[in-house]
């Protein structure tokens, strides 16, 4: 819902002629705040407000958001809104940079839910975004999100950037369904893609993911955390077509020592835990 407050912004977005622009439109509506510009955006089109529709990306579905996330509306927007304002801060607090001008890619940006958001933070041109699913890229296309979203390979190995290209680089609830393989070669990657003082942020579940989860065979569970207490890693593939031998898609935990140990290059510098996803511990990393 959105409030008297935010309508009277918006009127007069939509009556002010120097509007003309999406990179416009997200500066002004930036005034209203974090969740009321959240909501804005995934609310759109709007009927009452046709230029910023026309502006503004359109939503997807609440079946492709549902199917996709498991919540929508008001609902994901508060999770997603709490790992944006996480970013924003952690980039803030350790580098002591503005993010206005920050160079953005979201890894696995599926159909663009916190893109969405972190307009409120960036300029929709300095935000990229590559997904491997083929289906992520259409929904971006159809909801014009961005002119810079790219289909990437599910190992990648490259990515069509330049090196070091990126201020921040972010996967939200990515590393949550990642295999042990996918989880290395991705940040192994990302790695070259990072500026010599960006900030990585990602979100891995703990390990008492496996007794919340009740889609997890209950016959399965006790292996699962068993091995991610040994080796800090744990995953339940899914049932996918395997790529190079691997399906690498499922539900995954991860401790934090297993990243200091396996991943050389990035040193984890912040870590939170948001009450309102408390199966999600949100990461940031430096780049060694």
């Amino acid at each position: 819902m959105l409030i008297e407050t935010v309508h009277e912004a918006l009127a007069d977005a939509e009556k002010n002629k120097s509007i003309a622009t999406r990179s416009h439109a997200v500066e002004f509506l930036r005034k209203v705040g974090l969740d009321d510009f959240g909501l804005i955006l995934i609310g759109m089109p709007n009927t009452q407000y046709p230029k910023l529709s026309r502006l503004l990306p359109s939503m997807a579905s609440e079946k492709v958001q549902n199917e996709w996330t498991g919540s929508s509306g008001a609902t994901l927007l508060m999770q997603t809104n709490t790992f944006i304002r996480f970013l924003a801060t952690s980039f803030i607090t350790l580098t002591k940079k503005d993010m206005a001008n920050a160079k953005v890619l979201d890894f696995g940006c599926g159909y663009g839910r916190s893109i969405r958001s972190l307009y409120y933070y960036v300029d929709p041109e300095n935000i990229s975004g590559v997904d491997p699913w083929n289906l992520s890229i259409e929904q971006c296309v159809l909801h014009k999100i961005s002119e810079n979203i790219f289909q990437s390979d599910y190992l990648p190995e490259n990515l069509p950037f330049a090196a070091g290209q990126f201020d921040i680089i972010y996967a939200f609830s990515v590393f949550t369904h990642l295999s042990e393989r996918a989880t290395k070669q991705s940040l192994n990657t990302l790695r070259k893609y990072i500026s010599a003082d960006g900030v990585l942020m990602i979100s891995v579940r703990p390990v008492e993911y496996w007794q919340y989860d009740q889609n997890i065979p209950e016959n399965l569970r006790p292996r699962l955390e068993a091995s991610h207490r040994l080796s800090g890693f744990a995953y339940c593939p899914h049932h996918r077509e395997p790529i190079d031998g691997d399906v690498t898609y499922g539900d995954t935990t991860i401790a934090v020592a297993w990243l200091q140990d396996n991943l050389p290059d990035w040193e984890v510098v912040l870590l939170d835990r948001p009450l309102i996803d408390p199966y999600q511990i949100y990461l940031a990393l430096r780049p060694k």
